[in-house]
């Protein structure tokens, strides 16, 4: 019997549709996933969310007035309820209470806290105001990462939060939640915004890692990898670095020279601390400085002829993984040719977007235009998936849970009929086979339904989508969070509600 495939749709407002289809081979099951607007404010940003494992806890960025739980007048009614705390479906709902907000709003983005349920003193459906920045902007505060349970938060910060960052470049820091601690994990000078960026911290909050342009050759406790080595970057380009929470020590983990900025961009750490993933320009070759090697698939050599590619450090065993190794030509040149990795438990399995399917897919990537697609790596068996396959646009941004299981990406494609008008949407995918018996793909691959017609491919009757689907546009390549058990995810929208605000969805409701 051929499989069917159908969906249901909820409308919230007027402007955000969400819906749920899950396919089987031979009959379907459809269900709502339900949106959660959780900051209602004017004329403001609300950006870069955070989710802990089970979303009980977000952290995200705010320059607006949260002192009152300022409601939008004729906003629309807005369904915040997730907590049981009695905001009636479908009438107009005041924003999250804050408990201990300032009433003055300088445009400096702070980091602020929400709650789902009743956390200490913190009610259910509240916001915390964690920094009190005066003045910076939106770089006051930064792309803020919470750990799995919710302990601490890492952030890149242009303010003078512990005193010791009098020049006002951009430094990491680190804040126990439970008491509002803040500790200052670098300290350098020069680089200005770009000094020490995109931290993100592991699941027991036992590292950080963090990219940075400085030279930290003059602090007697940071080393290579080896412990031995003394770390070094004189010529000022980003190299990736480990903080360790448990002894205070600082690791260099590349060691590469040229291409400034873009050099080593965008790590990850698995939500056990061992590896560390990142985007790279650079070549590695033979033993490196610190102490080890690098390899590729099949232990090839590493190599890099200045396109963007994926590359994964383990920590325990000193080996440097090269998972992509294109040719820069055609469509898949540059630095962001694979970009944007994200990276599971022990590092079985990755995501990564890419222009590169004409390499990494050579025989089932369709229309096979170089477009931005979504990739998806299995460490042991050292295989790739294309999880999109597109006629054109994009699919980019891709975040993965803890176990692998669930994808989440942005894009603005056609999957399973459920966004005809190809407005910017996103998609959560699960992996049907945990196991991986037969093919990596397994459940997961999908298909733009206009590359289907006439093609002769069929969709993955077992594929299971999620989709976040919205009438206007998306922030560019808008940050998306998803919890550690891939049941939530949050992100960033302006869809019609007058200004930029951070929503939740719960894929089981």
């Amino acid at each position: 019997m051929p499989s069917l495939v159908r969906s249901s749709s909820f409308l919230l407002t007027g402007t955000v549709v969400f819906s749920l289809a899950i396919v089987g081979p031979v009959g379907a099951y459809e269900s709502v996933a339900t949106a959660k607007q959780v900051t209602n404010t004017r004329n403001q940003n609300n950006m870069h969310p955070a989710l802990d494992k089970k979303a009980q806890m977000m952290v995200f960025v705010s320059n607006s007035d949260h002192a009152s739980g300022i409601a939008v007048p004729g906003a629309g009614a807005f369904d915040h309820d997730l907590s049981g705390n009695g905001f009636a479906n479908g009438k107009p709902a005041p924003a999250p209470q804050c408990v201990n907000c300032t009433s003055v709003d300088d445009n400096a983005g702070n980091l602020y806290l929400w709650v789902q349920k009743k956390k200490g003193d913190q009610p259910a459906n509240s916001i915390r105001q964690l920094t009190f920045s005066s003045g910076g902007g939106m770089g006051a505060n930064q792309f803020p990462d919470i750990s799995s349970k919710g302990s601490y938060v890492v952030w890149s910060s242009e303010d003078d939060h512990a005193g010791g960052n009098a020049d006002g470049n951009s430094e990491i820091f680190l804040m126990k939640l439970d008491s509002g601690e803040i500790v200052q994990l670098t300290d350098t000078t020069g680089g200005s915004a770009g000094a020490n960026t995109t931290a993100t911290i592991d699941a027991k909050a036992n590292g950080v890692a963090f990219a940075s342009t400085r030279d930290f050759s003059g602090d007697v406790t940071c080393r290579r990898p080896d412990a031995v080595s003394g770390c070094s970057n004189p010529d000022n380009n980003r190299e990736v670095m480990f903080f360790d929470l448990d002894n205070g020590t600082l690791t260099q983990i590349t060691d590469t020279t040229g291409d400034g900025s873009e050099a080593n961009r965008y790590p990850r750490i698995s939500p056990d601390g061992k590896y560390i993933a990142f985007r790279s320009t650079r070549g590695f070759s033979g033993t490196l400085t610190g102490g080890f090697t690098c390899v590729g698939n099949g232990g090839s050599p590493c190599g890099n002829d200045g396109n963007g590619e994926i590359m994964v450090f383990d920590r325990d065993d000193l080996v440097l993984k090269q998972v992509t190794n294109t040719i820069n030509q055609s469509g898949c040149n540059g630095k962001n040719s694979s970009d944007r990795p994200e990276i599971s438990k022990r590092a079985k399995y990755l995501v990564f977007e890419s222009k590169c399917e004409v390499q990494l897919n050579p025989t089932g990537c369709g229309d096979c235009n170089d477009n931005r697609e979504v990739f998806f790596y299995a460490w042991k068996k050292e295989e790739f998936a294309q999880v999109t396959i597109s006629d054109g646009g994009y699919n980019e941004v891709p975040r993965i849970s803890d176990s692998g299981r669930y994808i989440v990406f942005e894009t603005n494609r056609d999957y399973m009929g459920l966004n005809p008008t190809r407005s910017e949407s996103i998609y959560l995918v699960r992996r049907g086979s945990t196991k991986l018996r037969r093919s990596v793909t397994g459940a997961m691959q999908v298909e733009d339904d206009a590359t289907l017609k006439g093609s002769g491919v069929a969709q993955n009757p077992k594929t299971q989508l999620t989709t976040v689907h919205f009438s206007g546009s998306m922030p560019a390549r808008a940050r998306i969070a998803l919890s550690g058990s891939g049941r939530y995810l949050a992100f960033e929208s302006s869809k019609n509600v007058g200004n930029q605000e951070v929503w939740i969805v719960d894929r089981n409701r």
